[in-house]
């Protein structure tokens, strides 16, 4: 019986050594293109891509000196859509690792209003290796010159000099995925959507991406992101950049365009012009220009940015849209003034203008900025213009969280403060290079935390990610929407109009509580935002401790502020407090309707005799739950992308000693080292889709280490299993091969 509008979900193959495109694309008879297999499949099915070298027509037959060939078409494009729950997948065949090499406008594009698409598991390679600075500004002034001339014959073309890795072009798209790529050497963005919503970019490495484009670009990019639908623009995060590996992105060349992009927002009247000579961007992961009505939420989450050109990561021209920075791992990012120096030694002009490293949020509604690590080039090691470089700056950003992060060197901008924050304190990664002068090599570093790092079991847990990059569960979460002991870190509380800090005088539990000082008003207080955390139409239930200071009597009462209207809600009376014991408040609020908010515990008023308090064992809950016992919390979530891992793998966890496992180098080429490895640890190596692979392993007992030799296995993304076989405990670990 045939029914109309049906179609049938169909898998297909493609080899470009063994395939044909007269073939069927079943398994044994592959097609030879990747876009021969676009246009056979259809909604739920999945297109395998086995290995090969996929490039674009006319690859190859770029002069650049006689200006041929300079607009070459995609490798690879995406022509139609998928449907809810029914995504079309491009991937690589399980164990395999195809390469999509161009030499022209891009690498995989999925065509305008085309949705419901996942992209995973590819080499993405572009020209950039073949480029050169004066090839690149030579290129600039040829489109100066013919962008200024009215000859509509000699309109600029050259893509070359501006291709990109994975992109959406500039149409709309909604519900993509892109994920376990490697994206590099691209002249413009390794992977970018514009216009788009419901995006997801996880775990792919970027890198070597966006030197030789004079079109401003970054490494991974949302740019003019708008609502798929008017009945879906919500505050809910949509657009979620997460896991990824993102280094070595910067611009070399001075922007240049015609016309100015929707929402740019930049009053240098030299922006974009032919005079134009500065540096500014080349981010490691950037978000701009969103629709002014968009009012999504942005989730930036276990990304690590090392050696970017700007900053690390940037949201910026989004004026109703809100993010979420949650454990991310920036390192020496601001590159861009040192590329500077290597290139005017290598003769070339000097492109200044940059003195920003880390997070930056510009023209935004609100950013929640929680347990990350910034780290910025030491002072004393670089030129003295790093000596004033931003790891966190804002600018008209009204709803603002900054806590549980780790600073070192730089700036940074209120409401981060060294009391809610640890600062110019050492992460203690596991292997971070010291000094890098231009390009770093990656494969000689690892970003994990030592087992001393300060950066353990101090995040706050309201943003608590289910994994972290490489794939290592972190902390369970009790069933609670915001917690915190206070144990060293401010949990997502804050001073409001007076000093509030953690303090080690007292506590009801563990060894800290939350100590508000200075009071001379009635309303000062400790307060955390409820940005991102309610949801309309769901009711809560506050619980918090609460203890004078010594000598001090009167009352305490929770209250919620609407900063919206300036409304307020008590969400519990006024309620009796001693210095003498720790007395509970505790009060339910229902969500009503879309506000920003935030909670904060009033002490005793002036007329009470004012005085200090102590807050501790702070729980917010559905309403009906119980609240958080804090007595049996013994693990919270760590800051950075990097979860520790304990000595869960041990076989003696009394074993004060122990170290924990890890692998290194990561990417590695030839050999992966498995430190602190005992002989009942099972090991497997894996890639995406679960294929196991046997490779020579040779144990070292004196250093208790197990080196893998992994030397075969194609370029790629893969997994290590490490299994105690005596509990049968297991962790995973994420490594990319060179």
């Amino acid at each position: 019986m045939f029914f109309s509008g049906w179609m049938y979900s169909q898998n297909y193959y493609v080899s470009d050594s063994q395939g044909l495109d007269t073939n069927n694309g079943a398994f044994e008879s592959p097609f030879k293109t990747i876009n021969k297999a676009i246009s056979m499949v259809n909604p739920g099915g999945t297109i395998y891509v086995m290995d090969g070298v996929y490039r674009n027509q006319n690859y190859g037959t770029v002069d650049v000196s006689s200006k041929t060939n300079m607009s070459n078409p995609h490798v690879a494009t995406v022509n139609k859509s998928g449907t809810p729950g029914n995504y079309i997948t491009l991937r690589n065949y399980p164990g395999h690792s195809p390469i999509i090499q161009f030499d022209g406008q891009g690498g995989i594009k999925i065509a305008d209003e085309k949705n419901y698409i996942i992209i995973e598991g590819f080499e993405v390679v572009g020209p950039s290796a073949s480029i050169d600075y004066d090839m690149a500004m030579a290129d600039r002034e040829y489109k100066v010159l013919v962008s200024l001339d009215d000859d509509s014959s000699t309109n600029y073309t050259h893509s070359y000099f501006s291709g990109k890795g994975i992109w959406g072009g500039y149409g709309a798209h909604n519900n993509i995925i892109i994920r376990n790529n490697i994206v590099h050497d691209t002249p413009g963005s390794g992977i970018r959507f514009n216009d788009s919503d419901r995006i997801t970019i996880e775990y792919n490495t970027v890198y070597n991406t966006t030197w030789w484009t004079s079109s401003a670009s970054s490494a991974i990019v949302y740019a003019e992101t708008i609502a798929a639908a008017e009945d879906d623009n919500g505050t809910d995060i949509k657009m979620i950049m997460r896991g990824n590996v993102v280094y070595n992105n910067w611009n070399r060349i001075p922007f240049f365009t015609t016309n100015l992009p929707d929402n740019a927002q930049n009053n240098n009247l030299e922006y974009g012009s032919a005079t134009h000579t500065s540096i500014v961007d080349g981010q490691g992961l950037y978000v701009t220009r969103s629709d002014p009505e968009y009012n999504g939420t942005f989730l930036f989450e276990n990304n690590l940015c090392v050696n970017n050109g700007k900053n690390g990561i940037n949201f910026d021209n989004s004026l109703a849209a809100s993010a979420i920075y949650s454990n991310n791992t920036l390192y020496f990012n601001g590159a861009h003034e040192q590329i500077q120096d290597i290139s005017v030694a290598q003769g070339n002009t000097a492109h200044r203008g940059q003195n920003v490293a880390g997070i930056k949020a510009r023209n935004v509604k609100g950013v929640t900025i929680v347990n990350n690590i910034i780290v910025s080039r030491p002072p004393s090691a670089t030129p003295s213009y790093y000596e004033n470089f931003s790891v966190l700056e804002f600018l008209n950003v009204p709803n603002k969280t900054a806590n549980n992060n780790i600073f070192v060197n730089g700036t940074y901008q209120w409401p981060a403060t060294n009391n809610n924050n640890i600062v110019n304190v050492d992460p203690l990664f596991v292997s971070a290079p010291g000094v890098i002068n231009g390009a770093v090599d990656m494969s000689s570093t690892d970003f994990s935390l030592q087992s001393n790092s300060p950066a353990i079991n101090v995040g706050d847990s309201s943003y608590t990610p289910a994994y972290d990059i490489l794939g290592n569960p972190r902390p369970e979460l009790p069933d609670a929407i915001s917690y915190s002991s206070f144990e060293g870190t401010a949990g997502g509380w804050s001073s409001f109009g007076a000093t509030s800090q953690t303090s080690t005088v007292t506590s009801r539990t563990g060894g800290s509580s939350f100590l508000t000082t200075g009071r001379n008003q009635d309303w000062h207080s400790p307060k955390m935002d409820l940005d991102n955390l309610l949801t309309v139409g769901e009711n809560y239930t506050f619980y918090v401790w609460v203890k004078l200071a010594s000598g001090v009597s009167g009352t305490n009462q929770i209250t919620i502020k609407n900063t919206d209207d300036g409304t307020y809600f008590d969400v519990t009376p006024k309620v009796t407090t001693s210095d003498q014991e720790w007395t509970l408040l505790t009060g339910d609020y229902p969500y009503s309707s879309n506000h920003n908010l935030f909670v904060y515990v009033k002490g005793p008023t002036n007329a009470e005799g004012g005085g200090h308090f102590y807050i501790d064992d702070f729980s917010l809950v559905p309403q009906g739950s119980s609240a958080v016992d804090f007595s049996v919390i013994t693990d919270v979530i760590d800051i950075g992308a990097y979860e520790f891992l304990d000595a869960s793998l041990s076989t003696n966890q009394e074993n004060e000693n122990y170290q924990r496992l890890y692998v290194y180098p990561n990417p590695a080429k030839s050999n992966l080292i498995i430190a602190n490895y005992t002989k009942e640890n099972r090991v497997v190596v894996t890639d995406l889709s679960g294929k196991q692979f046997q490779l020579p392993q040779q144990r070292n007992a004196q250093q208790q280490s197990l080196s893998v030799n992994v030397s075969g296995l194609n370029v790629g993304i893969y997994l290590v299993k490490l299994t105690d076989t005596t509990n049968n405990k297991t962790h995973i670990f994420r490594f990319i091969k060179k």
